[in-house]
């Protein structure tokens, strides 16, 4: 059983019903996304983005530059057809989650027929973070789109037939690497495990019959393919981001954030139990079938699939750790595409052995056990996905009583702002901890904001104080309660009763 590319086969596979479902999939993601883009407020890395984006500022850490080019390039598209500044300069994310579900349902039709087509994109997407990374100019979901064809498209490259075609098939991958690269500078993790996962399946294809062995690499043609594949990644790495390549190693991995163990818990706590559920069923199956090629009740070759979605998903989860990660899922959210396949492959084969007969009933109602609780729980979340923690944290409260983050970087603030304009006085002065002065910006932008509020300094000088909660200390709230004569609350945004951002005023300052 292949997987598809974006090479010529998935381009033949438009022609019939998987590549109608992949379009129609691409289609629902771009219009979702690009309806719901203005919700989410700005956290300090998307704003990050949008002031390289505006060439307002460099990052103090060197940036990988897809993410702010695209953002630009959005920005300057869509605004003069009177779409927000801000919705427009997300708008790149939405192309960026259109390929990945359409990725998505070309290689779960593959995996698993029309069903799973159906299945992996919401397996993905009906998470709070993971709907909520597809609708922010940050570079997570572009590196997690590309990341995914790369994958594909060196599957398609191991197992050409012609010498030719492996090896402009692995320089294809390649280039698509190292776009992932301009995206975040960590998709380099993905070269190890493309490169193991061509050693292994050489190493299988020595069972393999020898008029079958033109289609099966062999060790030797995987190291070869590796190297195309790394040489083409870094030539575009080199000539897209020059300045990553001048400072050295340093810009190339991931900040350091939490310990090994927290990091690994991570996603855990972060995705909804019954999706867990689904990826931890497909992991299992797939090692179920690994086992059995390899003891020879399946074909040896068969098992390289397996394997290469496995290591796909186990490249992000393993580097995360290891660096220490942040303790939020985004450097964990490459690894789910993959986890989604196998979920989906695992529901529909599942199906399939309970009840062969009524195989697509017995789908549809695993499917929708599976699905329901992700759904609700982005619902209940919403516009706040990044705030969201799963049951086995015991939801925000839970969360938020073990010191994890309640934010995404002070995007919570924009929900507030309505309360704001509606009664902060004229010329009111405001203090924003915790938020980026690019986020306040592009909010004033698109009159969310009102004109005549100007930004204070310190709680010193100001008459409100808008204080971002994101679990990092409380230092700016006790400044404001100090400052203002205050302790309480004029306003806040909650989710679960967690307070995620609490306006303070000065008295007179609130009508």
């Amino acid at each position: 059983m292949s997987l598809p590319g974006p090479t010529r086969g998935a381009a033949r596979a438009l022609l019939g019903g998987r590549g109608r479902l992949a379009a129609a999939w691409a289609l629902a993601t771009l219009v979702g996304l690009a309806a719901l883009a203005e919700a989410p407020g700005v956290s300090r890395d998307e704003a990050g983005v949008l002031a390289a984006a505006e060439g307002a500022a460099a990052p103090a850490r060197p940036s990988p530059p897809l993410a702010s080019a695209v953002a630009a390039a959005a920005h300057a598209a869509a605004v003069p057809a009177g779409i927000s500044h801000l919705r427009a300069a997300r708008l790149g994310s939405a192309l960026a989650g259109a390929l990945l579900s359409a990725l998505l349902a070309l290689a779960a039709w593959e995996l698993a027929g029309p069903a799973g087509a159906l299945l992996a994109p919401p397996l993905f997407w009906l998470a709070p973070r993971h709907l909520h990374a597809g609708l922010v100019a940050t570079p997570d979901l572009a590196l997690t789109a590309l990341a995914l064809a790369a994958v594909l498209a060196w599957r398609r490259a191991l197992a050409a037939d012609r010498r030719a075609r492996r090896l402009w098939g692995a320089v294809g991958a390649g280039l698509l690497l190292g776009a992932a690269l301009l995206a975040r500078a960590d998709a380099w993790i993905f070269l190890p495990a493309l490169a193991l996962h061509g050693l292994a399946a050489g190493a299988l294809a020595r069972g393999v019959p020898a008029e079958e062995r033109s289609a099966a690499p062999s060790a030797g043609r995987a190291l070869v393919a590796a190297a195309l594949l790394a040489l083409a990644a870094a030539a575009v790495a080199a000539a897209g981001w020059p300045a990553g390549i001048s400072a050295g190693a340093a810009a190339w991995l991931p900040a350091r954030g939490a310990g090994p163990v927290s990091a690994a818990l991570v996603p855990l706590l972060a995705i909804p139990v019954t999706l867990l559920w689904a990826y931890g069923g497909g992991i299992a199956h797939a090692a179920v079938r690994i086992a059995r090629a390899l003891g020879g009740r399946r074909p040896a070759a068969a098992a390289g699939d397996d394997l290469l979605l496995l290591l796909a998903a186990a490249a992000p989860l393993a580097a995360a750790a290891l660096a220490g990660a942040p303790r939020d899922a985004r450097p964990w959210l490459p690894a789910v595409p993959f986890l989604a396949l196998l979920g989906a492959r695992a529901v529909v084969a599942a199906a399939l052995a309970a009840w062969p007969s009524r195989a697509p009933a017995v789908a549809t109602t695993i499917g929708l056990f599976v699905l329901y609780p992700g759904l609700r729980a982005t619902v209940v979340a919403w516009p706040r996905g990044a705030s969201a923690w799963n049951e086995i944290a015991g939801g925000a409260p839970g969360a938020a009583s073990r010191g994890l983050p309640r934010q995404d970087g002070g995007e919570a603030v924009a929900e507030v702002l309505a309360a704001v304009n509606a009664r902060a006085r004229p010329g009111a002065r405001v203090f924003w901890p915790r938020t980026s002065p690019a986020a306040v910006r592009f909010y004033a932008r698109d009159g969310r904001l009102r004109g005549d509020l100007t930004l204070a300094a310190g709680p010193e000088e100001a008459d409100l104080a808008v204080v971002a909660l994101d679990g990092t200390g409380r230092d700016a709230e006790y400044r404001a309660w100090a400052a203002l004569g205050t302790a309480r609350p004029t306003a806040g945004v909650y989710l679960d009763e967690v307070p995620l951002a609490l306006v303070y005023a000065r008295p007179g300052a609130w009508r």
